[in-house]
């Protein structure tokens, strides 16, 4: 995905939020921003189609840990999400079970992990984060793909599952343990290495997915994908998957214009999604990458070599 105008104030927003995170240093966070801006510029001028915002995200958050002297700063924020997810986890279960589609239930609540900001502050209490998932699950999609979704689910030997953030992949587990096979069909992709709160082979340890399936990272510590720097172990897994559940803007603006059998689970958070989704913001979206079977079978001549 393009960056888009709109993605350059959002920029600017994450490397001042991020600095606070880094110092509490007044003159720090200047040079940490300042920095950023610079970033920014260079980025701006040249304009290239091959740069996604993915590309500037991670270049903005290696400075601000750089400058901040800081290879972590989001460690504590990550831990509480983890809990307060956690929290929920025996709750959404029972949401699932007493579901009469319970596939699609999980679906939902893997979409409601990427709505909730589990940070201390406005949805601290517990009930109003089940309000949250409550609303989500009876919230139709405004880009609704799960009978395609159900139907090669089925089919898939190889499930590749691109994680987001923290606290969110405990939504995750719910939809993964409902996959049937699950142990031996489905792989569990995480950052290599500490961006923002994004999820780690730590995290995935914290929350028992470690446990139930194999996790592997994708080689990088970017809140996304690109393609063109990811490991090569990566690559080949993102080759040979019959389906890629991908969660989360970050994968979507890193994978959305490539031809790999991809579901993207979603909520639109902002203009340029929203726009490239042809959706409104706060919708939610599973959105299958090949919307029809001439682009799939297109894209597999594309990864054979045919």
């Amino acid at each position: 995905m393009k960056v888009g105008l709109e993605c350059y104030p959002c920029f600017l927003k994450q490397a001042i939020e991020a600095s606070a995170v880094v110092t509490k240093d007044e003159n720090l966070r200047y040079e940490i921003v300042k920095e950023v801006l610079r970033e920014i510029l260079v980025v701006a001028e040249e304009r290239s189609d091959e740069i996604t915002p993915v590309h500037i995200g991670m270049a903005i958050h290696k400075l601000i840990r750089e400058l901040g002297n800081n290879g972590d700063p989001y460690i504590e924020i990550k831990r509480q999400y983890n809990e307060k997810a956690l929290s929920l986890y025996r709750y959404m279960k029972g949401l699932v079970k007493k579901s009469t589609s319970p596939l699609e239930t999980a679906v939902k609540l893997a979409i409601a992990g990427n709505i909730i900001d589990f940070g201390v502050g406005e949805l601290s209490e517990k009930i109003e984060i089940e309000h949250i998932i409550e609303d989500a699950i009876g919230r139709n999609l405004a880009i609704n793909d799960f009978e395609t979704f159900r139907d090669l689910l089925k089919e898939a030997g190889s499930i590749l599952y691109l994680a987001d953030n923290t606290g969110e992949i405990v939504f995750d587990r719910i939809l993964i343990e409902e996959i049937p096979n699950h142990r031996n069909r489905v792989k569990l992709v995480v950052k290599k290495a500490p961006i923002i709160n994004d999820a780690t082979y730590e995290d995935a340890e914290a929350v028992g997915l470690a446990g139930i399936v194999p996790v592997m990272d994708n080689g990088l510590a970017v809140p996304g994908a690109i393609l063109d720097q990811v490991s090569k172990a990566f690559l080949e897994e993102l080759d040979r998957a019959d389906i890629v559940i991908s969660k989360g803007q970050g994968n979507y603006e890193g994978l959305s214009d490539t031809h790999y059998p991809i579901f993207f689970l979603l909520k639109a958070k902002c203009a340029v999604i929203a726009r490239e989704l042809k959706v409104k913001i706060g919708d939610t979206v599973l959105r299958y990458n090949l919307a029809s079977e001439k682009e799939k079978k297109g894209a597999d001549r594309i990864r054979t070599g045919a």
